[in-house]
């Protein structure tokens, strides 16, 4: 005696509305169904059970004269064909729900329309069907339960005895309204909840307790943060570089970014930069949304998690990120996300949904499972409604204004809106009651058991690239960053002519007598101050490096080492250039003496001056990455700086507390000053005195005990020093973004 299991197929096809297959074309991933979409008879076809024996598959020809929503037909009939799936009565539930999925993958598959018929023949579809569910990730969670613990000590369950799976080939949304704990169960499935979350209950990977390392799974957060004069191929390229192991080439790595570019049908955009640019418009929210994603699939992930994937983003730009999530989960790979609402055709990629509502499951399943459910719970779904607003609708406390406003206006007495007399909370209980006590529940609950049982592979993580191997790929992308983007030192350089212009100028061909070295000290400190003072225009430029940073090591691509020590590298070319164009010009208009020795020196200080000053607005924009307030806060320390440097007023007459100790202490303008006139009075001398005595009498700040060499050795010690507040800024910065974010409840 065998029972029949009908699978849906109509159910789990795609609905494709005339107007929009005509806007948006044919693709691979927008396949147009003929009018009838012949399966063919499967013949000979074997899916073996636990015990051996095979469960074999017949077909036959039915027509569906509506849509799977609630019978309602909406544009126009589409006549498709329903397999029918025999299973033993011995058969588990574990049998049919793989029954059930290789004649939906039969159905839905991106090869399954080549000229109105099937390529691959249906026994080479569920064989391929069925290595991916054998060798790909298979996660179950059963009686899953997170609780926040607040600074009070209270604490708040944000997810309450969830139970479901995600099988390979799949794509499972968890769905629900603002403050339904979508994003908790996300996170508590991949094990990225917050320190202060408590998880409780069973989570299982192939059979097995869940363990993800870094490399077997993808999290994709929300939003995304990318070096805006990359090319999309650049982007995908250093991040792969700075991630993969050394034992994967170069040419590996090209043809995996070619690769996974072609699976998220980037391959038009791998040209074009990331962001706007004097040259281009930069990529669109879709396409920055599905690089986002491509990032994470540099390792070939088989298990994806994917937070708000259609977040903020248009019908067609969602509905073509959802097709990509769809064309790798037909690679084999197991899909999760979440989603608040989204339109008919996304709706109706979805395999599996799970409905959350206060942190409580109302329902896992399929889509026209769901549709029934909500039927017999008495909240049938109206003609021509997106099921996902219908969904909202019922379960979202907000509606109950809505219902409210709808009251106003509708007769109840004619029967209009008279479900919408209960509020949400009323009817959230009834779904779930009506969920916990249905078939639909034990269903997925022996399912759940079972997988939990069926041993499947070990995810084995691809390694990871060296330290060096991941500073020099962070050095080379800063430094391409740094070369095109013009506002970062080309304009700079640009104004640094100009000023040196102007202060040689002013200055042009100083006497060598004592009376002209305060003139001297007078060109020299303006030269300091004036070109460290206006390093502050490339702030805006560090900010956006600084936001690149802490969007990748907030999802684990970098470090802040890495950080700090490619970003200098990256700047020294820039700087020493800059240094030797200005000074060159500066030091001979002026009439300094013209010797090597004495020029390096002058071109030396001017370098680490500039290096010591990016290392400080680096330090600043860790901290304050608001370009504004940044500036504000730069311009006032410089000028603080220059008020203290020694030149407007004797250190030795500043005030002791605050403005000698330490303020000109730690003011560099002090020690580049001195340093630069003991190089153009060391070796000078003025009868009858020596001219470092003559510098000494004239500028009595020009220390005699410290020698040029040892205030260049000061500075460079002042640049380590905030290298190193920069790498514990960043530090302490991500230790208390973690602490606020303990205190708020990710839903």
């Amino acid at each position: 005696m065998e029972e029949e299991l009908i699978a849906e197929n109509s159910a789990s096809l795609p609905f494709w509305p005339r107007r929009q297959r005509k806007l948006l074309g044919p693709s691979p991933l927008r396949p147009s169904p003929p009018e009838f979409v012949d399966l063919r008879r499967i013949e000979d076809t074997e899916l073996l059970d636990n015990k051996g024996d095979p469960a074999a598959f017949t077909s036959g020809m039915i027509t569906a004269e509506t849509s799977p929503y609630n019978g309602s037909s909406l544009v126009s009939p589409i006549n498709v064909a329903d397999t029918s799936v025999h299973v033993r009565d011995q058969g588990t539930s574990l049998e049919k729900e793989f029954a059930r999925t290789y004649a939906r993958a039969m159905a839905v598959a991106d090869d399954s329309y080549g000229n109105g018929s099937f390529q691959l023949s249906p026994s080479q579809r569920i064989s391929s069907f069925g290595r991916k569910i054998d060798h790909g990730a298979t996660l179950v969670w059963r009686y899953l339960t997170v609780k926040i613990e607040g600074r009070n000590g209270a604490s708040q369950k944000v997810i309450q005895s969830s139970t479901g799976y995600a099988l390979p080939s799949t794509v499972t949304a968890i769905m629900g309204p603002p403050y339904s704990g979508k994003s908790s169960l996300l996170r508590s499935l991949a094990g990225v909840l917050p320190p202060n979350a408590k998880v409780y209950g069973e989570v299982h990977l192939n059979g097995r307790p869940r363990k993800l390392n870094d490399g077997t799974y993808a999290y994709v957060r929300k939003g995304g943060e990318f070096t805006e004069t990359l090319t999309v191929r650049e982007t995908l390229f250093y991040s792969a570089a700075m991630r993969l192991p050394v034992t994967v080439s170069c040419t590996e790595k090209i043809s995996l970014v070619n690769d996974i570019l072609a699976d998220m049908e980037l391959e038009n955009f791998a040209t074009m930069l990331v962001g706007v640019c004097f040259c281009g418009s930069g990529l669109a929210a879709g396409e920055r949304r599905r690089l986002s994603i491509a990032i994470e699939l540099l390792t070939r992930p088989r298990l994806i998690f994917v937070e708000e994937p259609m977040l903020q983003l248009d019908n067609v730009s969602g509905f073509l990120v959802m097709g990509s999530l769809k064309k790798l989960a037909s690679n084999g790979c197991t899909v999760i996300l979440t989603t608040q609402q989204t339109s008919t055709d996304i709706f109706n990629l979805f395999d599996k949904i799970c409905l959350l509502a206060r942190g409580r499951t109302l329902f896992f399943g399929e889509i026209s499972a769901c549709l029934e459910h909500f039927a017999s719970s008495g909240l049938p779904c109206p003609r021509f409604q997106n099921p996902s607003d219908h969904f909202l609708q019922a379960i979202d406390r907000d509606f109950d204004r809505v219902i409210s406003f709808k009251l106003m206006r509708q007769d109840l007495e004619q029967g209009a809106f008279l479900w919408n007399n209960l509020q949400t909370s009323v009817m959230v209980r009834t779904l779930e009651t009506t969920y916990q006590a249905s078939s639909e529940a034990a269903t997925v609950e022996d399912l759940v058991i079972q997988l939990s049982e069926r041993k499947g592979p070990i995810l084995e993580a691809p390694g990871r690239a060296t330290f060096l191997a991941q500073l020099a790929a962070v050095t080379w992308r800063s430094f391409l960053n740094m070369s095109r983007d013009f506002r970062f030192y080309w304009l700079r350089l640009i104004l640094y002519i100009l000023l040196m212009c102007c202060i040689g100028t002013v200055y042009y061909k100083l006497e060598e007598s004592p009376s002209s070295i305060h003139v001297r000290a007078s060109a020299t400190f303006l030269s300091v101050s004036s070109l460290s003072l206006m390093a502050i225009g490339g702030f805006p430029s560090l900010v956006r490096e600084v936001e690149v940073y802490y969007w990748e090591r907030n999802i684990g691509h970098t470090k802040p080492e890495l950080f700090v020590l490619g970003n200098m590298l990256s700047s020294m070319p820039f700087l020493l250039l800059i240094s030797s164009v200005c000074s060159t010009i500066g030091y001979f208009l002026m009439g300094f003496h013209p010797t090597l020795s004495m020029f390096t020196y002058y071109v030396l200080t001017i370098f680490v001056c500039l290096t010591l000053v990016e290392g400080l607005l680096m330090l600043i924009s860790s901290i304050i990455t608001t370009v504004f307030e940044g500036i504000v806060v730069a311009i006032s320390i410089e000028v603080m700086f220059i008020l203290v440097g020694g030149y407007f007023r004797q250190v030795a007459d500043l005030p002791q507390p605050i403005w000698r100790y330490p303020a000109s202490y730690i003011a560099y303008q002090t020690y580049a000053v001195q340093g630069l006139l003991q190089n153009e009075y060391g070796e000078m001398s003025f009868s009858p005195s020596k001219g470092v005595e003559a510098l000494q009498q004239a500028y009595p700040n020009a220390n005699a005990n410290n020698g040029k060499w040892f205030n260049l050795f000061i500075l460079i010690a002042m640049t380590a020093v905030y290298k190193f507040l920069l790498y514990l800024s960043l530090i302490m910065v991500e230790k208390i973004k973690t602490i606020c974010q303990q205190s708020e409840v990710p839903y």
